[in-house]
């Protein structure tokens, strides 16, 4: 009697969950259907939210424990994501948001339901992710129509539940033959096929197809987001524990063959080194070969430069995970030759940042450019972190390069790259009187202020004109609510 009461409750919970989710689908029909995204986007996983602390709730799974107070900490990178569809309208970032965003959901509730056994800084944690999302997820949308089949079953007789599922067999199976049919009679007579086309213009208008067509996604997200919550709250079927491989031996590198390759690479580096911090950051310019300048000097080898450092990144982290630590003093000379490898590739992404300003300075800034900088600055952070990894070998390097990359492109996202762009191209023009009017045309709409600075000038005022002409095509047709988004909004008031 318990068991029958308990599989009762548990049925009725899945019947609210398919509800919820059902609720989230027709959500995700008013703020997205015919809209471009704006604060509709914030506001859906505002909505899944609510939905998954009502199911937490109901499965007593919601806990503001201590222990859990860095999972609720990725409410902070997952809501600043997601309000950049309001704020910002740099259409790259959108995209890549509207992937990462969910995945960050989907990493989050799976730390809050403890559907996983590895940590979620280790790479098991990825493929248990992958598991939930590709496997589960797709296998349990089909519990609702097994729910609905079950109700209608119990609310008929068997007499009549098995006419009904006979009538159903039989006409799923004419349909195909239906079709069949009545293209060669079409075919066979051009009167038939006349009344034929006519019928569906007279039952069934755009409206309605359209209806039509929005149910059918209301219902699909409606079963995905019904198999992801299920995956999360619902039982899974007991599964044959496999026995476990035995564990193969760490692959290791001989301290003394590596001591040897980071002597020579080192020995390189600070020759290299030393000329940069001769020629190029002190300015000396006297003995440099001939027939080149200071000029060309500085700003040649940035790629070449990148590349290296990306190499000497790999051998770090190479050596920091295969070397042999059982012998103390080869140990220990790894460490100070990986320390000078990191500080002589520090020198190198000073030298290849600097080229960069330079060049940039010569010939105008552009996104690639910018953040082709913020990679050099993130790159030195993750090799300040490995330092601190060389000689504290305790700590987990991926977990924090997994913080670190999620704030910095946090961080990405809301200094505006394209505002920064046309300050600092507003300020060369200034400077050189040159500029790209047609670069900055192609920017988002928070360029949309520079680009009426610039109109005050005759020479420039035909070109911006034609840039802020085809800003306000774009932005005049939209009026929704939904769509709203601070920058363009603010770009209309610029704009005629």
């Amino acid at each position: 009697m318990k068991d029958v009461a308990e599989r009762s409750q548990e049925q009725k919970a899945y019947q609210w969950l398919l509800l919820g989710a059902f609720g989230i689908g027709c959500l995700g029909d008013l703020l997205f259907y015919g809209k471009n995204y704006g604060v509709s986007y914030p506001l859906f996983f505002i909505g899944m939210y609510a939905l998954f602390v009502w199911q937490a709730k109901l499965h007593q799974r919601l806990s503001f424990s201590r222990e859990n107070k860095y999972i609720w900490l990725l409410c902070v990178p997952i809501g600043m994501l997601s309000l950049t569809f309001a704020l910002f309208s740099n259409g790259y970032f959108h995209l890549f948001n509207f992937v990462l965003v969910p995945m960050l959901f989907v990493l989050q509730t799976m730390l809050f339901t403890g559907r996983h056994k590895a940590k979620w800084h280790e790479i098991m944690f990825v493929g248990e992710l992958l598991e939930i999302l590709v496997y589960y997820t797709p296998k349990h949308t089909r519990l609702p129509f097994i729910m609905i089949k079950g109700s209608v079953k119990g609310r008929m007789n068997q007499r009549n539940y098995g006419v009904l599922k006979k009538i159903m067999t039989g006409l799923l199976i004419s349909l195909p033959i239906l079709l069949v049919v009545l293209t060669l009679l079409s075919q066979a007579d051009r009167v038939f096929g006349h009344f034929l086309n006519e019928i569906p213009d007279m039952l069934i208008d755009v409206d309605s197809v359209e209806g039509m067509f929005r149910l059918f996604v209301i219902g699909l997200v409606t079963l995905v987001v019904f198999g992801y919550m299920y995956s999360l709250f619902g039982k899974r079927a007991d599964t044959v524990e496999l026995p476990q491989p035995q564990e193969q031996e760490k692959i290791v590198w001989d301290g003394i063959i590596l001591v040897t390759i980071l002597t020579i690479i080192d020995a390189v580096y600070a020759a290299f080194t030393y000329i940069q911090i001769s020629y190029l950051f002190s300015g000396a310019k006297a003995a440099l070969p001939e027939g080149l300048t200071y000029a060309e000097y500085a700003k040649n080898g940035f790629n070449e430069l990148l590349t290296v450092t990306v190499i000497n990144f790999i051998i770090l982290l190479a050596t920091l995970y295969l070397v042999s630590r059982k012998n103390r003093l080869l140990y220990r000379s790894v460490q100070v030759l990986l320390t000078l490898l990191t500080v002589c590739t520090s020198f190198m992404l000073f030298s290849a940042y600097y080229r960069l300003s330079l060049y940039e300075a010569a010939y105008g800034y552009t996104h690639t450019r910018l953040l082709a900088h913020l990679f050099m600055i993130f790159l030195l952070i993750l090799f300040a972190i490995a330092l601190w990894k060389i000689w504290r070998d305790s700590f987990s390097l991926f977990k924090y390069y997994a913080l670190v990359t999620l704030a910095s492109y946090v961080f990405i996202n809301y200094i505006n790259m394209d505002v920064i762009i046309a300050q600092n191209n507003l300020e060369r023009y200034r400077a050189t009187g040159n500029i790209d009017v047609e670069y900055l045309g192609r920017l988002s709409y928070d360029v949309v202020p520079y680009l009426q600075e610039l109109k005050a000038d005759e020479s420039l005022k035909a070109a911006v004109t034609y840039e802020l002409e085809n800003k306000w095509a774009e932005l005049r047709g939209e009026s929704s609510w939904q769509s709203f988004n601070w920058s363009k909004y603010r770009a209309k008031q610029y704009l005629p």
